[in-house]
């Protein structure tokens, strides 16, 4: 029997996840709502559903689901989350799973008092890439971290898209989690920087220090033409070596052992379709997803919240307490 899938948000991502459903032949789309009434009706003409609306809670009524992907403008996720916890229905958030760490650790409890679960939207986590990336910092090939650096650039476009979130919360929350992923200990001072200051279309850096004294650098920018932003990538310098890492390019290990991927001859990787399909498998087993949890999400975004409090007051901003 086909599972069956709802989602909320017709947008982007929405289309996105459509996407993805369509592609799988045990899943079946059980429904769409977006509060755009059109939207929602011609995402579910181009994909065959039938069942549509504007609210997603009714829908989840009058409607048997499985699970919901929930693809709808931040402010939302959780509102909509903890209603269907509520139902039993479990949920995958797409980033950022709440817009304060505050409201992420509700979401956590709520999870607990649920028979249904929460899988963050870190999609990253689902990257071949990155998941050698974290195999090879697992292994201790390359000794302890000492240094993460991560750029993730955008075209300009972003900062008319998203006005009303911040670049940290919509862009540099994936490197957020990376760094949680392959240091496995949340960082405990913060600095971060903005030039032009006070605006969407600027870079944004956030320099942390680890609770192993491994330096983090993040860096985001919503300022290059449209296509011409920089490849995103990846440095990790450990005390017996490196990676270095560019999407679709490559992905260099030093040190003791040394090996390069030509990312360009690989097979195409479609960490979104194996994230949904994760989503599903864990629906199916019963059991809760381990490769990402709330849990992991709420500490990415105590980080987050503190980058935003150094942007606010200028000074470093420390974390004591925060666990992953």
């Amino acid at each position: 029997m086909k599972l069956k899938l709802a989602l909320a948000g017709a947008g982007l991502f929405g289309e996105e996840h459509l996407r993805v459903m369509s592609r799988m032949a045990d899943v079946e789309i059980a429904g769409i709502a977006d509060l755009n009434a059109k939207a929602a009706e011609s995402a579910a003409q181009r994909y065959g559903v039938l069942d549509w609306g504007t609210d997603i809670i009714a829908l989840l009524d009058r409607r048997k689901t499985d699970g919901l992907i929930i693809a709808t403008p931040g402010q939302t996720h959780v509102p909509i989350a903890r209603q269907a916890l509520q139902r039993g229905i479990p949920v995958l958030v797409e980033k950022p799973m709440a817009m304060t760490a505050v409201e992420a650790a509700t979401l956590v409890e709520r999870e607990a008092l649920s028979q249904a679960f929460v899988l963050p939207g870190h999609v990253l986590r689902f990257s071949m890439p990155h998941r050698l990336i974290a195999d090879i910092v697992g292994s201790g090939e390359i000794g302890r971290l000492l240094s993460l650096t991560a750029r993730r650039y955008r075209d300009d476009s972003h900062a008319l898209r998203y006005p009303d979130i911040d670049p940290i919360m919509m862009t540099m929350i994936h490197d957020i989690d990376l760094a949680l992923w392959m240091a496995g200990v949340p960082a405990q001072e913060i600095l971060a920087q903005r030039n032009p200051a006070h605006e969407q279309r600027s870079q944004t850096v956030v320099n942390a220090r680890d609770r192993n004294g491994a330096a983090w650098t993040l860096a985001t920018a919503w300022t290059f033409a449209l296509d011409a932003a920089p490849p995103d990538r990846l440095e990790i310098v450990g005390e017996r070596g490196g990676i270095d890492f560019e999407t679709g390019a490559y992905l260099r290990q030093f040190g003791t052992k040394m090996r390069e991927i030509d990312l360009a001859r690989e097979e195409p990787d479609d960490p979104l379709y194996t994230e949904v399909a994760y989503f599903a498998d864990c629906i199916r087993s019963g059991r809760g997803p381990e490769t990402v949890t709330a849990q992991d999400a709420h500490a990415g975004l105590l980080i987050a919240q503190a980058a935003l409090a150094s942007l606010h007051t200028g000074g470093i901003v420390r974390l004591t307490g925060a666990a992953v």
